[in-house]
């Protein structure tokens, strides 16, 4: 059976109805719940509790940035929560930008590339219960002390988000896992084939290393739809500061990219949504009939998504939602 996973936001849909909502992703067949974090609510306490209402998939961070907590905070969370879950963590991680990192959590962001590697680095040690002894660049001293909790699962999977080559390349060294976030499909297809020849550089398996990408779905042939799915890649595009918009622009869509920040940072957000073209739509999203977006879904797998996380978009509704799940069902993607 090809694994599909969902995402679920605290931030775009009300906590308590995620919560009603988690039974039934367990019917659905769902392989994975991602949550995300931004600068909203946590990501954490929302996966605490889905892990609590659900009994099969994954539990995913997708994703939580390693400047806003120690390398400890993130391992006594990391680990408690693999325990409430029966071992179904998956911890997302990446570095987030400068905006999100210095102003709103005061930290310098500096040399993100080492800061990944320490981190990582340091995650390892403490999941296998070593005491620590690591001198760091960026994360300090730490010395002397071992996690306390009695059963930590020494492999939960570490998987990083990364986007530029450097950081593309460091995943495949150093992590379980790749999540690609809104990336153009024929570009995904050829990222996939750079990580490949990462790992096999780095005599790692391909067969064991997960491919996880954020694809925006929502199933549905209405304006409504097309518009919601537009006005969530204009926020990417315009409003997550320059990583995505760089992205884009290295994608080829450089003119687009330029048009769709500009409008944003000008407070023209309705322009913003109609600069992103038809194009861009049909290059990133999954949308259309349920057939045609089950088809789209399986051209993801194709292209060596081992579970595509299927994102609905920002201001789309539960019912929406809902009845995109039902409609990319594991069961029905066959």
């Amino acid at each position: 059976m090809s694994e599909v996973g969902i995402v679920l936001s605290a931030d775009y849909f009300p906590i308590n109805q995620l919560i009603e909502l988690a039974p039934m992703v367990d019917q659905l067949g769902y392989h994975q719940i991602s949550i995300p974090e931004i600068w909203g609510h946590d990501a954490f306490t929302l996966a605490s509790v889905l892990a609590y209402r659900t009994k099969k998939p994954r539990i995913a961070t997708g994703i939580v940035n390693m400047f806003s907590r120690t390398p400890a905070t993130m391992a006594m969370t990391a680990a408690s929560l693999d325990s409430i879950s029966n071992n179904r963590l998956v911890l997302g991680l990446g570095v987030s930008g400068p905006k999100v990192v210095e102003d709103w959590h005061g930290m310098a962001f500096e040399k993100p590339l080492q800061r990944t590697r320490e981190y990582v680095s340091v995650l390892r040690a403490i999941f296998a219960k070593e005491r620590l002894d690591h001198d760091t660049t960026q994360l300090g001293h730490l010395k002397d002390f071992r996690i306390s909790i009695r059963e930590v699962r020494p492999d939960i999977p570490l998987h990083i988000a990364s986007l530029g080559p450097k950081n593309v390349e460091l995943t495949a060294e150093i992590a379980d896992g790749w999540i690609p976030v809104i990336m153009p499909l024929r570009d995904f297809e050829a990222e996939v084939d750079v990580i490949h020849q990462h790992l096999e550089r780095f005599n790692r398996p391909v067969d064991n290393f997960a491919i996880t990408p954020f694809v925006p779905a929502l199933v549905g042939t209405d304006q409504a739809t097309v518009d919601t799915l537009k006005g969530h890649l204009a926020y990417y595009f315009g409003g997550m500061g320059t990583f995505y918009n760089n992205m884009l622009r290295r994608f080829g869509f450089e003119t687009e990219a330029e048009q769709i920040m500009s409008l944003w940072l000008k407070g023209d957000i309705s322009g913003s949504r109609n600069a992103v073209t038809d194009e861009i739509l049909d290059a990133i999203t999954i949308h259309g009939t349920p057939d045609e977006a089950l088809d789209r879904l399986a051209q993801f797998h194709k292209a060596g998504a081992t579970c595509p996380l299927l994102m609905v978009p920002f201001r789309s509704t539960l019912q929406q939602a809902t009845y995109t799940f039902n409609e990319l069902a594991p069961a029905r993607s066959q």
